[in-house]
């Protein structure tokens, strides 16, 4: 009977060994995967940050090695909001670099590969949404891409509301409604009149973020509206308008 018992003992110890051994080869894989997609995301959203300062600086063969790490990433982590929407920044950026590249040789530009990358954006935004629906960053990639097709429907101020809704104090939120409002003001176009009550807003909001301040700025100094701005934020903080060129005198 002892001896019975010895071997049931023994066997229960060598399955609870493999058991061991199979959870911690499967933490091990976890870990190599969750590094190995991590360093594919910061890799690519660093170089995804140095483009939006250097337009120029973004080539198709780059895009490209970024769609690859990002799919990497997204293979091993299929339910990742996070790399599906910088998948459609990626998407965008190939768009706008391959236009610049064809308009560079005077080819003409392919619309429908441009189309193509744009779907494949909108796509990845749409998958980021279904994993996170209150993702404001995903929101407005939507918007970008109607933005990048010249579509501005009311499914683009569809997209707009979302993102502010999804994100009120969003950095990028208070980037997209900036540049894309005073773009809209400077060409006279009569969607300033749609958005310009949010302009102001975010104008005031973008100021105060420092995570969206340079770029505010950066947008104001591009279209030389600091005198508008002025004006338009006369009620805002002190600390608001004394950032603003030219805003504040102390003549």
């Amino acid at each position: 009977m002892t001896s019975r018992l010895l071997n049931i003992f023994k066997d229960n110890s060598l399955i609870l060994k493999w058991i061991m051994v199979l959870l911690a080869g499967f933490c091990f894989l976890w870990s190599f995967q969750l590094f190995i997609a991590g360093n594919a995301y910061y890799s690519v959203k660093n170089d995804i940050e140095g483009w939006q300062l250097s337009p120029e600086k973004a080539s198709i063969k780059q895009v490209d090695s970024g769609l690859s790490k990002i799919g990497s990433a997204i293979d091993y982590f299929p339910d990742n909001a996070l790399y599906y929407q910088i998948q459609g920044q990626l998407f965008e950026w190939k768009a706008i670099v391959e236009k610049r590249s064809e308009e560079s040789v005077d080819a003409g530009s392919d619309l429908n590969t441009n189309n193509a990358n744009l779907n494949n954006a909108a796509t990845s935004y749409q998958k980021s949404l279904l994993l996170r629906p209150t993702w404001s960053g995903s929101w407005i990639g939507l918007a970008s891409v109607k933005l990048l097709q010249n579509a501005l429907d009311n499914e683009f101020y569809y997209y707009v509301k979302n993102a502010k809704q999804a994100g009120p104090q969003d950095a990028i939120v208070h980037k997209f409604i900036v540049e894309f409002g005073l773009e809209m003001f400077s060409v006279r176009s009569i969607h300033y009149v749609k958005i310009k009550e949010q302009l102001k807003q975010h104008l005031n909001l973008g100021l105060q973020n420092p995570l969206s301040r340079d770029f505010v700025l950066k947008a104001i100094q591009k279209h030389n509206a600091s005198g508008t701005v002025c004006r338009w934020l006369r009620d805002a903080s002190y600390p608001v308008r004394k950032r603003i060129p030219n805003c504040i005198t102390y003549d």
